[in-house]
């Protein structure tokens, strides 16, 4: 009975470590070449990413092409904010290192990175850039990790939305006999509110049924409407002739 049980607890301890070692499908990102033609030519590589059961990241370099014997260094870079078809023209910061490395003397490398989890999450693992260690500036290989599009003139993730257009809100005071301001220009989502500041009864109605239309409105109270539909709107109050102005909507 007791080799039996024995076999039991090791066999499930033997599935719980499996369990923990399982991981993501790995990711694999293409470098490009990022030099004129005639600088490391043969320059080419890919990014290996990988998320661990634990949670960590773990990035693998696999190039080829280098300048034997050279030594090199390599980055993850957030997105930056300069426009362009890949996240590799973005021009964004540096967010973390991989560790130096050369390459052999058949040009190639192997580097290894492991972050903790969420260090690469959103925009903050845009790209890969691989440097010259002697030149920095130089940027022989660069992955793009992140898609990206051009929104409203910048680098932006491909699902991200364009910033909605800024709201206006409105007011018009209500005196006894007039409004003021009498006529507005406003946009199609703008709300107007109306204020109360006079001391006999008024209301604000609309020549369309799409226009605003309170009711009563006494001292001190306030009326709101949103003009959703792009048109001039003539508003009045229907208990004192020649009391009325004008709103003017117009598209985004």
């Amino acid at each position: 009975m007791l080799p039996r049980l024995f076999a039991r607890i090791l066999v499930g301890c033997a599935a719980l470590n499996l369990g923990f070692s399982l991981a993501a499908p790995a990711a694999v990102y293409p470098f490009r070449h990022n030099l004129p033609p005639t600088l490391e030519p043969q320059a080419a590589g890919q990014l290996t990413v990988q998320t661990l059961a634990s949670g960590r990241t773990e990035s693998l370099l696999s190039l080829s092409g280098l300048t034997p014997q050279t030594a090199y260094m390599a980055h993850y870079h957030a997105l930056g904010a300069q426009p362009g078809a890949s996240a590799c023209d973005s021009d964004g910061p540096v967010t973390l290192g991989f560790p130096a490395f050369k390459a052999d003397a058949q040009g190639r490398a192997s580097v290894k990175l492991s972050a903790a989890p969420n260090v690469l999450a959103g925009n903050a693992g845009a790209y890969v850039n691989v440097h010259l260690a002697s030149d920095p500036a130089s940027v022989p290989l660069c992955a793009a990790v992140l898609k990206v599009a051009v929104l409203n003139g910048k680098a932006a993730p491909v699902n991200a939305k364009a910033a909605p257009a800024p709201v206006s809100l409105q007011k018009i005071s209500i005196i006894d006999n007039a409004f003021r301001p009498p006529t507005l220009s406003i946009k199609v989502g703008d709300t107007v509110t109306w204020t109360h500041d006079g001391q006999i009864t008024h209301n604000v109605k609309s020549t369309t049924a799409a226009g605003p239309q309170s009711g009563d409105l006494h001292h001190g109270d306030t009326y709101s409407f949103t003009f959703k539909q792009a048109g001039t709107y003539l508003f009045y109050c229907s208990y004192h002739e020649g009391m009325s102005g004008t709103i003017t909507v117009t598209n985004r």
